[in-house]
């Protein structure tokens, strides 16, 4: 690969006052980052957030899809740094096929990435790399191509999330992929300690494609992983299409804790009461031992509330483990509860916990009705949100490609998120907001 340095890197922004309105802060400013039409590019999103920004604030990382009105072969996914104070300057840190899962370093120096070189199905050869971000100098770290430990099985190649996250020490790399049989469409949470240079995996969530642990970053959990199980079936089949069955064992979505070496540590009190939907979109609470959630409201007033909830884990009982908010010893607070209709979808915190920003689900089957707001969450013990408007992103949320999911540097100054306005319908470009402040506790 060509060593692309600093001085190579381009900017393509641009600024974007159509998304100014006369409700917006007079302060705002907002930035079309990409501008790329080829291309599609997607801002860091939930789990990926804390792994996609660099502890000074100055730097992040986005993955994008190049040729995308190409032919599906000539279509890649590269991953760019973006220099948010050089006037927004990309410079792609990767050329490869089939790039999947990344994460930035702790110190923000390097980039773990993995790429999915099988040749079919029966031949999985999943490689970890490393690249250097200032002397564009990259190393091969480990290759995966036979069965793994916990897991007993090879991974399927062609079948493999982009999410990854990192132990608060630095040391380990949390992802997923697929081990298929053509017979048992099984998943499975994949371990890379970095400093070993081993793998393995195990099975907590078996038949969901959403399996990878998201690392706590409080020192005294920073072995235990936040894990969804929506208790569907759901993936992508050995013909290449999208499949999802209701299994029959729990009627909603579980988050749990296990340590990351697949053992069970606690539940989350969230849903599976009467007049709650099932939790979605699961977080940690930056640095916090806490959980935070939305859900379906049914049970706090006369109409849907969209509400965000916050939980602290609980050790459990086997059998309590899927009871939700009924779950004995249960703590929780609906961080929402003072606003009359809330609604929120894609949420993330600063490292503190204590400033979040969030999309909106929206009007059903009106995507274009979502907005981006920041709040203050007060580290106190009955925590509350207090909420500021920031944009109208005008995307379509015509696919989930194109939901805004925004996220915000270490230092909450600036806001990234996705739109397909002003761009090509479904092909979102990566755009960013700053000057809108958080609303400070009465």
């Amino acid at each position: 690969m060509k060593d692309l340095r600093i001085k190579d890197a381009v900017s393509e922004a641009k600024e974007c006052p159509e998304m100014h309105s006369t409700v917006t802060d007079p302060n705002l400013e907002v930035y079309q980052v990409t501008t790329d039409l080829e291309s599609d590019a997607f801002s860091p999103e939930m789990n990926n957030a804390p792994v996609s920004y660099t502890p000074d604030s100055r730097r992040m990382v986005f993955s994008r899809t190049r040729n995308v009105s190409g032919p599906a072969a000539a279509q890649r996914v590269e991953i760019v740094l973006c220099e948010i104070y050089e006037r927004f300057a990309l410079r792609p840190l990767t050329d490869e096929a089939n790039v999947r899962s990344y994460a930035l370093s702790r110190d923000g120096r390097h980039l773990y990435y993995l790429i999915d070189e099988s040749a079919d199905a029966r031949h999985p050869r999943l490689i970890l790399k490393r690249v250097d971000i200032d002397r564009a100098t990259r190393e091969t770290l480990m290759v995966v191509d036979r069965k793994v430990e916990g897991v007993g099985r090879a991974p399927r190649g062609g079948h493999m999330l982009a999410e990854a996250s990192l132990s608060l020490d630095g040391r380990k790399l949390s992802t997923a992929a697929s081990f298929y049989t053509d017979t048992d469409p099984m998943f499975a949470s994949l371990i890379f300690d970095l400093e070993k240079a081993t793998v393995c995996g195990f099975t907590f969530v078996p038949y969901s494609w959403r399996p990878t642990g998201l690392y706590c970053q409080d020192p005294a959990h920073a072995d235990e992983m936040l894990i969804f199980d929506d208790h569907v079936a759901s993936g992508i089949g050995v013909n290449g299409k999208w499949y999802s069955r209701k299994l029959d064992d729990v009627p909603s979505r579980t988050y749990h804790v296990i340590r990351d070496d697949g053992t069970f540590v606690a539940s989350c009190p969230m849903g599976m009461v009467k007049g709650e939907g099932g939790p979605n979109h699961g977080i940690w609470r930056g640095n916090k031992y806490q959980v935070v959630g939305h859900m379906s409201l049914f049970n706090t007033s006369p109409f849907w509330r969209g509400g965000m909830i916050l939980c602290e884990p609980v050790a459990c009982r086997p059998e309590d483990r899927y009871k939700g908010a009924a779950i004995p010893g249960a703590r929780r607070w609906e961080l929402t509860r003072h606003i009359k209709r809330p609604d929120c979808f894609h949420i993330a915190f600063d490292p503190t916990g204590t400033r979040l920003v969030t999309d909106t689900e929206g009007v059903h089957g009106a995507g274009e009705t979502s907005i981006l707001y920041v709040a203050s969450a007060p580290d106190v013990a009955d925590p509350a949100l207090i909420p500021r408007y920031v944009l109208h992103p005008n995307s379509s949320q015509h696919s989930y490609s194109t939901q805004p999911k925004p996220s915000m540097t270490p230092d909450g100054k600036w806001v990234f998120f996705r739109s397909d306005w002003l761009c090509k319908r479904e092909h979102p470009q990566l755009f960013c907001a700053t000057g809108y402040g958080f609303p400070e506790a009465l």
